[in-house]
Order: C-alpha cells, then structure tokens, then sequence
C-alpha cells in the first residue's frame, strides 16, 4: 500500500500553519508515506499573501511552503505535489482542494480567479487539468456562515469524508452521507498544521501513482483506500 497526505498546512505560507514545511516532510517521510500534496490556504484565505495587493507578488508568498517542503522532499526521497485550499467567500465560507495545477497556472490562467464566481473558478481549474475536492463540508468555523451548503450540478470531482481537523466526528458522518447521495468519489486528509497532528486521516492506493496526474485520475477513478483516525482501518471506496 502506497500512503499519500492529502491536506496539509505550512507555516511557511498558511497563517495558522505552526510547523515548518520540512518538519511536515521528514515527519511523513518518518511515518512511511510515499507522497504528500501541499493545500496552503490560498491567497484570498488564511493566506500571509492575503494582504498584498499585486497578484504576482501574491503568488510569490503563497508558493515559500511548497517550495520548502519540496525541497526537503527531493532531499529525501518523498514525494511533494502541489496544491491549494481555495476558500470562496461568495455564501459565506466555503473550502475546496484544488489539485493536479502548478505555479504556471497560478501566475497565467488563473490569475486574478479570488474575483471570479465558483462556477467560473471550478471550470477554469479543470480546463487546466486539475480537480477540485470540497474539503471538510459539515465543518463549524468562524468563516463559514453556513455549514452543510451544498451546490447541487456543481461538477466537483470528489468530497473529503474524513478530516482530520474536524471537532466532531459528525461533521465526519455527514460528508460521508452526502457523497453517497451524490454518488462522488473520497477522500480523506489529516488537515494538519503541526507535525503532532500529522497522518490522522489519509488515502492508500494498491499500485503507487506514476505522477501527479495519475494521482489525480486515481481519485476520479475511485482507486482509494481511506484510513480514518478513529479506526485507523481500510475502507475500501469502491
């Protein structure tokens, strides 16, 4: 089993990031995982970027966590794909993973996407290649004004159903609930922010993907294993 994190924070880039982004990777490179995917709050979130008013400059700060952790990660043998958690403010709060995009696309195509609508920003990421995962969606938070919004005919490509930030496990409950009403594929990620919170919750795969788009079409494809932290069992998606 390959062992992959899918949401994990820096202090580097995200606000409430406590751990240094090498810390995170040696950390996960010490508990056997093959990969990890960088999902820093992005610019228009809880992002040290927030407050800078020029986009390009925007991107240079949000990029100083993954840069970091991909350093650390080539160093030693750990794979570090890039992400972003992408908050959209539009009904009050809500979070979703965005995954498989680079630095490129941030600085060309979708410069400027904190202005635009999540219909406009969900298409534009996947004309690029990449998916969009909506992260934690049950989560109780001062910046989500309502808890449980869902967007049906929104073409997300998978739900996060155990996260590891989560204070209640019914927050858990209910975004299991609703990808099976959906019928969209998993995942799981520790949403971390400290290495003593790292590898809570997380996917596996049987065959270890070949890239980060391989990574991503797994996803699609419903390929996971989940491990959740309560149990810390398998559950397979498929």
């Amino acid at each position: 089993m390959y062992f992959y994190e899918l949401h994990m924070h820096t202090a580097e880039t995200s606000r409430c990031g406590q751990s240094p982004a090498a810390d995170m990777v040696r950390t996960y490179k010490e508990k056997g995982f093959t990969g990890v995917v960088v999902t820093d709050h992005f610019v228009n979130g809880h992002c040290y970027a927030r407050d800078v008013e020029d986009w390009q400059d925007k991107i240079d700060i949000f990029m100083r966590g993954y840069s970091a952790a991909k350093a650390e990660g080539d160093k030693i043998g750990l794979k570090v794909y890039f992400g972003l958690e992408f908050t959209y403010h539009g009904a009050g709060g809500e979070d979703y993973l965005t995954l498989g995009l680079t630095e490129a696309h941030l600085r060309h195509e979708l410069a400027g996407c904190t202005d635009w609508t999540l219909e406009e920003y969900v298409d534009g990421v996947h004309q690029l290649g990449g998916i969009i995962i909506r992260a934690h969606p049950y989560r109780r938070a001062s910046y989500i004004d309502q808890p449980g919004l869902w967007r049906p005919g929104l073409p997300i490509d998978a739900v996060e159903v155990f996260n590891g930030g989560n204070k209640a496990e019914d927050f858990n409950r209910l975004a299991l609930e609703v990808a099976l009403r959906e019928n969209l594929p998993m995942t799981a990620g520790s949403d971390t922010h400290h290495v003593d919170t790292t590898a809570t919750d997380y996917v596996g795969f049987e065959e270890d993907p070949a890239d980060y788009a391989a990574l991503c079409r797994m996803i699609r494809e419903r390929k996971t294993f989940l491990v959740h932290k309560t149990k810390q069992e398998y559950v397979n998606e498929q």
